[in-house]
């Protein structure tokens, strides 16, 4: 186990794109708490579908996270009341938070580059979390994981990690953030 200790709580999350380049949109957002002291808060979580905003839709994003654009158009929301209502949702201080994500920069970039398309400041620090890193470490301390092999997604981890994982739940972005989570509080030691 590791000693945590951090001076703000985490806010996980993840995102599901119409592809994978910064001319792509952010069609699902999904979030959860995670206290400073290691473990998942006992709050809702937050997970909205978002009408693409840009006109960028890569068919193997959509194989990958099996959302159509068509479902979007009907069952979305707009970008604009999405972001609102994760502020609401957040319902504290943005200082008080630290973004945290599996694999670092890409959700915590398109999320800033949704903030920037709708032309309003990024209300989180720029101070982002990677915890795929952290379990990775943890699992090549401990010889269940090398660094040389390939195929250390989240799901082989979390598998490494004793977390039962369905894999048809994968890329969807509560899932995925709140598996991220499980991950990290699994190897925490308060």
């Amino acid at each position: 186990m590791i000693k945590f200790r951090l001076d703000r709580n985490l806010l996980i999350i993840d995102v599901e794109t119409t592809g994978t380049t910064g001319d792509s949109s952010i069609i699902q957002l999904g979030a959860i708490k995670f206290s400073k002291h290691g473990k998942i808060m006992n709050t809702a979580p937050f997970e909205m579908n978002i009408i693409p905003y840009t006109d960028k839709w890569d068919i193997e994003a959509e194989r990958v996270h099996n959302i159509s654009k068509d479902w979007l158009l009907k069952n979305g929301n707009r970008i604009e009341t999405v972001l609102r209502c994760f502020e609401e949702w957040v319902n504290d201080d943005f200082k008080n938070y630290y973004i945290a994500q599996w694999s670092c920069g890409f959700d915590s970039t398109m999320l800033q580059l949704a903030y920037t398309k709708i032309d309003r400041k990024y209300p989180f620090s720029y101070r982002c979390y990677d915890i795929a890193s952290i379990v990775r470490f943890y699992l090549a301390l401990g010889n269940e994981l090398s660094f040389s092999k390939k195929g250390q997604g989240q799901f082989k981890c979390a598998i490494a990690l004793g977390i039962k994982v369905e894999k048809e739940n994968l890329h969807n972005a509560l899932f995925d953030a709140t598996l991220a989570g499980k991950m990290l509080e699994k190897i925490i030691w308060k």
